[in-house]
């Protein structure tokens, strides 16, 4: 690996991280001197070293070598800081939410275990919407990307709102069982068929959110 390309490599990660010299030596069991070696081009890494290091930094071995800019939103984890660095910068309620919203959803997808399928599919759609190449903080924008991020997931990656077919199929087949069982006029046995009918609907609802959860697709908004 060309020590020149890691060590601008690195320092262009850790300022991504929001990593300070010292956090990143802390984090990686590396020894700052090590770290400010590396980063002054002034030696070569050990393997192990290089794998500490990448570990730390929550990246592949390859983003240390890659050649070419590196985008403040490449993965997950450098757009959650991202985002909280334009939160620092604001104080309106309504970008404030916008922005707790977005940090939200990423950290939970970031603590899901996605596949390695979803993630790169993930982080394919924030290099896409390039969030960080908005020339100045416009709240209207971000609420925009949020939306279409949430569309992705939904519709691309097929991620469903937990017990969201439960919470569906209940609440038609409790209001369509009890608009039959408040009929006078109705006979005793077709308001029993009602009812179970209304039954096996919410059943089905269970048995589908159950297989969406197994799937790792179940995921709240």
């Amino acid at each position: 690996m060309e020590t020149k390309n890691l060590a601008k490599k690195l320092k262009e990660l850790r300022a991504l991280r929001g990593m300070s010299q010292e956090y990143l030596a802390e984090e990686s069991r590396v020894s700052l001197r090590t770290i400010q070696r590396i980063e002054n081009n002034e030696s070569t890494p050990t393997g192990e070293t290089i794998k500490r290091i990448a570990s730390a930094l929550d990246v592949e071995l390859s983003q240390l070598s890659k050649e070419g800019t590196i985008s403040e939103t490449v993965d997950i984890k450098a757009t959650i800081v991202f985002l909280k660095k334009q939160l620092n910068k604001t104080g309106e309620k309504s970008e404030i939410k916008t922005f707790e919203r977005f940090i939200s959803i990423l950290t939970r997808l970031r603590e899901k275990g996605l596949s390695p399928e979803q993630l790169e599919g993930i982080e394919r759609y924030l290099e896409y919407l390039e969030l960080e190449k908005i020339p100045s903080f416009n709240n209207e924008i971000f609420k925009k990307k949020l939306i279409l991020f949430k569309k992705y997931l939904k519709n691309k990656l097929g991620f469903v709102p937990a017990n969201y077919y439960s919470t569906l199929t209940a609440g038609f087949g409790i209001s369509f069982a009890t608009a039959f069982a408040v009929q006078k006029h109705i006979d005793t046995s077709i308001k029993i068929g009602v009812i179970s009918a209304a039954i096996v609907i919410i059943a089905i609802g269970m048995i589908i959110d159950s297989r969406i959860k197994r799937q790792n697709r179940s995921f709240n908004f």
